[in-house]
């Protein structure tokens, strides 16, 4: 199941929400069955997701067929089968403090994200803007959100996320936080609101990508790519061959080979091309 002449199928790489997660989010009975095909074919089963680890978990369980997990956009990576996290990312304080700084004049509505694995608990800053999206995503979280008072009390921190209100934010925000990461997703929530994802230089989901290649003597050329959205832009640009589903925004069907949508089991769709 040749991928191309230098080398075979070895590891597929796959978004979870809006890619292989349908509506539901749930993964579809095809997809579920051709995970299940891989892991017997040895090919490496990678879930790429910005969901933090507590989150997913949510929609994953024990009994899932994969093997690894890049998480929170690639700052952590867990290895299924025991549970053993592998890398995780930090900001140092003296980052943070900056960061947070630049965000509160700007007027922006964050979070600051305590370190992996208890990355989805934060502290969070409410903005001169409403934002319909920001205060949803705080109630799903009760009890795990704290309202920012005097700073950021850690030593470390695993992300900002910025919920913006409007897009043009994303530029401004860019321009003058350049120590760091920066990813633009589209809202879980409501499926349309932009977010601004801060990290430290070394996340992304192709480095997680990357730093599971290196770890299993697996070669990039005989890698493939699923995704969705503009978090998974990285990750499509790094794997051999890549995929965008259906629903994804026009602008990103145009760059990458299309296959099913998140409701018609787009992993089986590419999968079946390789001819197992």
């Amino acid at each position: 199941m040749l991928i191309d002449k230098n080398g075979e199928l070895q590891m597929v790489l796959i978004d979870l929400d809006g890619t292989l997660l349908n509506n539901d989010k749930k993964i579809g009975n095809s997809d579920f069955q051709t995970l299940q095909l891989l892991g017997e074919l040895n090919v490496i089963r990678v879930f790429a997701t910005g969901r933090n680890l507590y989150s997913a978990m949510r929609v994953l369980s024990d009994d899932t067929p994969f093997d690894y997990l890049v998480f929170s956009s690639g700052a952590g990576i867990l290895n299924w089968a025991d549970k053993e996290i592998l890398f995780q990312s930090t900001i140092e304080k003296r980052i943070v403090t900056i960061v947070e700084r630049t965000l509160k004049k700007l007027n922006q509505n964050f979070s600051i994200h305590f370190p992996i694995p208890e990355n989805h608990k934060y502290f969070y800053y409410r903005g001169n803007d409403v934002s319909t999206d920001f205060d949803k995503r705080n109630s799903i979280y009760e009890g795990f959100g704290y309202e920012l008072i005097n700073g950021f009390p850690l030593d470390f921190a695993t992300q900002f996320i910025v919920i913006l209100n409007q897009e043009s934010d994303f530029q401004l925000i860019a321009e003058q936080i350049n120590e760091l990461k920066i990813i633009r997703a589209t809202s879980p929530i409501d499926g349309k609101s932009v977010w601004l994802e801060i990290f430290n230089n070394d996340v992304s989901k192709a480095l997680g990508g990357s730093y599971l290649c290196n770890r299993l003597n697996i070669k990039q050329s005989a890698t493939i790519g699923i995704g969705n959205d503009y978090n998974d832009i990285d990750l499509l640009n790094w794997t051999a061959k890549s995929y965008i589903v259906d629903n994804a925004p026009e602008i990103l069907k145009q760059m990458y080979i299309p296959c099913a949508s998140n409701q018609n089991n787009p992993l089986t769709m590419v999968i079946e091309q390789f001819k197992l």
